[in-house]
C-alpha cells in the first residue's frame, strides 16, 4: 500500500499551516517528517488520519482518496497512529487498552455479545492471545495486568504503539515516540521500530532526536513553515544548506 500526499494545503484563516506539501510512503519504508517547532508536522498527520480536512490537495492510499473520510474509517483502511501526547486510557489494563485497538477488526455483532456464542468466544480468544503477542512485542508482557496511568511514561509510550498495531496497519504514522525517553529507552524503541519495519509495516515518523532519525528513516521530508524545503536519504539531508539553516538559522552578514 503506497501514501502519495500531492499539493497538500491547510490554512487556518491567515495562517498557512501547510503549503503545497507532496511525498510518497511506499511499502515497507521508514519516513521521517523532520523540522522546527511549528512547521505543521503535526497539522500533517491531522490530515492524513482525518482528523482535520485540508484546504486543498490530495491524500491517496493504495490509489484511494483519503479525504472526507472519518478517522476511523481511515484506520479500517489501515492507518494507525499515536500522538504526540499519550492517549491511553488510564483506567484500562494494558492488555485492555491493546484490546480496544483491535475492536475495529472484530467481526462479531450485538447479538454475538449478548448471547456469548461460540463464534464470540472463540474470535475474544483470537483477539486476546494477538494483544498478548504485541504486549510481547513492545517489550512490557509483564503489565498486561498494570492499569495504564500506573505504568512508567516509556512504557505507556510502547503500550500506545502496541494498541495502534493492534489494529493491524500497513501504515503506522508515529508522532515523537523517543520525546521525554532517556537514552537507553530511545535505543530501545529504535530497534522496536526496526522490528515493526520487518513485519512488513511502513512508518512515516515525527522525531526530534536526530540520533534517532539518522538511524532509522530510509528517507526524511524536511517541512519549514508550512513548507517542504527538502527530501532524500538521511546522509543528503544532514548536509542540506536549506535544512542547516532552517534549524540553526542564517549568520548576519
Amino acid at each position: 500500500m503506497t501514501l502519495a500526499v500531492e499539493q497538500l494545503t491547510k490554512q487556518f484563516g491567515g495562517l498557512m499551516a501547510l503549503s503545497n506539501v507532496n511525498f510518497i510512503v511506499n511499502p515497507g519504508q521508514i519516513v521521517g517528517v523532520i523540522g522546527p517547532n511549528g512547521a505543521g508536522k503535526t497539522t500533517l498527520f491531522n490530515l492524513i488520519t482525518g482528523v482535520l480536512p485540508p484546504s486543498s490537495g490530495k491524500i491517496l492510499y493504495d490509489n484511494r482518496s483519503l479525504i472526507g473520510l472519518k478517522p476511523h474509517k481511515i484506520t479500517e483502511l489501515g492507518i494507525a497512529r499515536t500522538f504526540q501526547n499519550i492517549r491511553l486510557f488510564g483506567h484500562l489494563t494494558a492488555l485492555d487498552n491493546v484490546l480496544v485497538g483491535a475492536h475495529c477488526r472484530t467481526k462479531s455483532g450485538l447479538w454475538e455479545g449478548i448471547w456469548h456464542t461460540r463464534t464470540q468466544q472463540q474470535e475474544e480468544k483470537i483477539t486476546r492471545d494477538k494483544a498478548r503477542e504485541l504486549l510481547a512485542l513492545v517489550g512490557i508482557s509483564e503489565e498486561e495486568s498494570s492499569l495504564a496511568a500506573a505504568l512508567p511514561y516509556g512504557k505507556q509510550r510502547r503500550l500506545e504503539i502496541a494498541r495502534a498495531l493492534a489494529s493491524k496497519p500497513n501504515l503506522l504514522l508515529l508522532d515523537e515516540p523517543a520525546a521525554g525517553m532517556n537514552e537507553s529507552e530511545t535505543d530501545d524503541l529504535q530497534l522496536l521500530i526496526k522490528k515493526i519495519q520487518e513485519l512488513g509495516t511502513a512508518i512515516i515518523l515525527i522525531e526530534h532526536d536526530m540520533g534517532l532519525v539518522m538511524n532509522i528513516c530510509n528517507k526524511l521530508v524536511v517541512l519549514n513553515f508550512g513548507r517542504k524545503i527538502a527530501e532524500g536519504v538521511p546522509q543528503m539531508i544532514q548536509n542540506d544548506p536549506a535544512v542547516i539553516e532552517a534549524y540553526l538559522g542564517k549568520e548576519e552578514e
